[in-house]
């Protein structure tokens, strides 16, 4: 007989969530970290799935068509009954109310959309493990009850399980409802000196990610394991200090009280001097980075609050490179609160038709004829049309960029049927897609799909990637590519010239379109360098066969010299700025292919335009997504 134990079983979770790509998401997030998800896409069959799959938790989005999540969440509840089935409520909100709500529908806990499966993993196995023992430790005090004399058993068993309930498995620290526990009770201890601050320092290794793929899982366990003995190790003389491992690879010290601010400053020196020794990582020497950000406060400190500062000022270190401690200012408060509320606004965005696009014009320089336009996002958000900048760096974070560049290429091929049906002979429309999304196996069908219930011929339509997103996973994008290159759309890349193209892969790349960036559109009178830069790409693409479009054209001199080295097509402030459909629908109706009045000559013409380069249709980040 077998000396070793079976491996453990793995989870099952019913995920009730109508949106597939999210179901996707959230499937072959937690599959990878031992978790095995059935999905269900309503509420109806949510509660019939209980009984059919058995799961040891349910995860359920806030928002389903068939009814609010809070709803469903409470006839699940019923349903469940005494069973030790934990119900996660997965939702776009980060607000008070909408987790008051969860857990007043009988939710077990509450979690905000991310893409950091590992932490939901971990979230939902902890879940898992303490409704088991909560149902064990309920079936126990029946029985002891019956039995007065093993009373005392009973109360040891409970003292157990809190303990458990508190410390992290792997490291023996506390987790974070044992820090946030312990933490506070040190807080509301009476302090020698009351204007002596406390300190929280929140501890973020930086790169860990990286080791944890390249050297696995075991290797990454071993560095956290060591991590924390260093923590305590450096503390060890300070017997008044809370210390817990919150997340995957985030630490947690509070001090009750410090002689001044300074000190704590000093205690993130000693942190990272620590941690700056090598580590053993899966048989291999290596040296953990680490950013901190640090709170402090002094009369009536609240942990939670401390917590939440001393996360904003780990962002702000780790937004100038890491390896680094920061101290929270209350400016950074301001921008964060501006941000979560952008984030919460723009998970609502489409389903609420805030989302629109522009069109801007491209030309033919030769025949100054149009060529077709190029669909840009704008998000109508209450009075202010914001521009990519403010939105697109939140949904690549939050997942949302697949769901709004589909809907982006629906969009923009209804416009074109509504403008031929309309009389206007728009040959082509480009949208711009991230390079993430070639990950995805729904962008192909969703192409597709938009171009079947347009009826529209697949050439119609012009994908447009970074060149520095496509190369950054040469392979796997060759795939993709090839896959929609099928479909019979057309493929550019974007930005060309401001990334690292190989000319072996340029080759390999199924492309029709190099759009020249306008970084050497600017600097065109300018500078010789700027010249040789277009001339080579307009030459490399006729060698290839390829056609090019050039960016940010503001000036006669521009058009000139870009008709004369050979470039196929234009587009920017010279002829229009990106517009609103029927806006746009006049302007081509009027065109003659002479540039409208306002357009100058000589350099930096068009710059005192309002909105010239820093207007919603030429936003720097335009030339990077949309």
């Amino acid at each position: 007989m077998s000396s070793h134990s079976p491996p453990p079983r793995r989870l099952r979770i019913l995920l009730v969530e109508d949106d597939p790509a999210w179901q996707h998401l959230v499937s072959t997030g937690l599959a990878e970290h031992g978790i095995d998800v059935h999905a269900t896409p309503s509420a109806g069959r949510a509660v019939d799935a209980l009984d059919e799959i058995g799961p040891d938790a349910v995860v359920l989005d806030a928002i389903l068509p068939d009814g609010e999540g809070f709803e469903v969440c409470v006839r699940l509840r019923r349903r469940i009954g005494e069973r030790p089935v934990p119900i996660l409520v997965l939702s776009g909100r980060d607000d008070e109310a909408s987790i008051e709500r969860a857990f007043a529908a009988g939710a077990s806990d509450y979690f905000v959309k991310s893409l950091q499966w590992k932490l939901l993993a971990e979230r939902l196995s902890q879940l898992v493990g303490t409704a088991q023992m909560r149902t064990e430790l309920a079936s126990s005090q029946r029985r002891l009850d019956r039995a007065k004399g093993l009373a005392l058993l009973a109360q040891e068993t409970a003292r157990r399980a809190r303990e458990l309930a508190n410390r992290d498995p792997l490291t023996g620290l506390l987790n974070r409802k044992g820090f946030l526990s312990a933490a506070q009770a040190l807080l509301d201890e009476p302090r020698a000196d009351p204007g002596q601050p406390a300190a929280l320092l929140l501890i973020d290794l930086d790169r860990f990610q990286r080791l944890n793929d390249s050297l696995g899982a075991t290797a990454g366990d071993e560095t956290l394991q060591q991590v924390a003995r260093r923590l305590q190790q450096a503390f060890r003389n300070l017997p008044l200090i809370a210390l817990g491992r919150l997340a995957s690879d985030e630490f947690a010290l509070l001090f009750p009280t410090m002689r001044s601010s300074l000190a704590a400053e000093r205690a993130a020196q000693i942190v990272q001097s620590e941690l700056r020794r090598p580590l053993t990582c899966g048989g291999l020497e290596c040296v953990v980075r680490a950013s901190i950000g640090i709170a402090t406060a002094t009369v009536e400190a609240r942990v939670e609050p401390m917590l939440a500062q001393a996360g904003q000022a780990l962002s702000a270190a780790k937004s100038v490179g890491g390896n680094c401690a920061r101290r929270y200012q209350a400016e950074l408060g301001h921008a964060d609160r501006e941000r979560f509320d952008l984030e919460a606004a723009l998970h609502q965005a489409l389903e609420r038709r805030e989302l629109v696009l522009h069109y801007q014009p491209i030309v033919d320089p030769r025949t100054r004829r149009l060529a077709g336009v190029e669909a840009l996002m704008r998000w109508q958000r209450d009075d202010r049309l914001l521009s990519p900048g403010a939105f697109i760096p939140i949904a690549e974070e939050t997942g949302l960029v697949y769901r709004m560049g589909e809907w982006a290429v629906g969009e923009a091929l209804k416009q074109v049927r509504r403008w031929r049906d309309e009389g206007l002979p728009v040959p082509t429309v480009s949208v711009n897609i991230h390079a993430r999304h070639l990950e995805q196996p729904e962008l192909a069908r969703s192409v597709t799909q938009a171009l079947d219930d347009t009826g529209l011929e697949s050439s119609t339509l012009e994908l447009e990637l970074t060149e520095t997103g496509v190369m950054r996973d040469i392979k796997r994008s060759l795939d993709s590519l090839q896959g929609l290159k099928q479909l019979g759309v057309r493929l550019a890349l974007d930005d060309f010239g401001t990334g690292y193209s190989s000319l072996a892969y340029l080759t390999q790349l199924p492309i029709d379109t190099l759009k020249i960036d306008r970084s050497f559109v600017d600097k065109l009178g300018e500078s010789g360098q700027s010249r040789a830069v277009v001339r080579s790409i307009t030459a490399l693409a006729q060698a290839l066969g390829l056609s090019t479009v050039a960016e940010g054209v503001e000036t006669r001199e521009q058009l000139d010299s870009l008709r004369a080295l050979g470039c196929d097509e234009v587009q920017g402030y010279f002829y229009a700025r990106p517009m609103p459909p029927r806006e746009l629908q006049g302007w081509w109706q009027r065109f003659d292919g002479t540039p409208p009045p306002a357009a100058r000559s000589g350099p930096g013409a068009g710059r005192g335009r309002p909105g010239a380069k820093t207007g919603p249709g030429d936003d720097p980040v335009d030339a990077i997504y949309v």
